[in-house]
């Protein structure tokens, strides 16, 4: 089931399409390892696809063939160990790539439209939500502010972002009284 995106619309959709083009000419749209090498520039034109026009459940129909089968975890020892993917890997793919590329649409959106902040909402349900996400749901906070965090988001900053972790079910819209 795709995440509720409050603020999903065609205007959204262009600030959207606009930040996965910037991060695609400058070569920083982030490639998960869990993509076989092969499949990253059919992945590319699926997401941008998605983006323009579908959601996040869309992209998951089309990438479970292209993911890889094992990845490397690392112990609690610090050494490494081979394990299968989890089952909802293509979920959690197309549902962060997705939703980073929502957020970041909603972020520029609200900002040309002289709206300093955004509200952070549950997009997904969750019968145990994280406290740090609770915690989050209802702020408001600068659009500009989460707006560079999501654009200098690299592999390895992901599971420290504010927004944007992988799994969290947390997304932003545009604050009611401004749509």
């Amino acid at each position: 089931m795709p995440l509720l995106y409050a603020s999903l619309d065609p205007t959204t959709r262009r600030y959207m399409v606009a930040e996965f083009d910037r991060d695609l000419a400058a070569g920083a749209v982030i490639i998960s390892e869990r993509l076989q090498p092969g499949a990253i520039e059919q992945y590319l034109q699926l997401l941008h696809e998605a983006i323009k026009y579908y959601d996040d459940q869309w992209l998951e129909d089309r990438t479970r063939e292209m993911l890889v089968d094992f990845e490397l975890r690392r112990t609690p020892s610090g050494g490494t160990t081979t394990a299968r993917l989890p089952a909802a890997a293509a979920r959690m793919l197309a549902e962060g790539d997705f939703n980073r590329y929502y957020m970041r649409g909603v972020c520029a959106r609200a900002l040309a439209d002289g709206q300093m902040e955004v509200e952070v909402y549950r997009a997904r349900l969750s019968v145990e939500p994280r406290p740090e996400s609770v915690r989050l749901e209802g702020e408001r906070i600068s659009a500009a502010a989460l707006l560079d965090e999501l654009r200098s988001a690299r592999p390895e900053t992901l599971a420290d972002a504010t927004l944007g972790k992988p799994n969290s079910g947390l997304s932003v819209r545009l604050i009611p009284e401004h749509t």
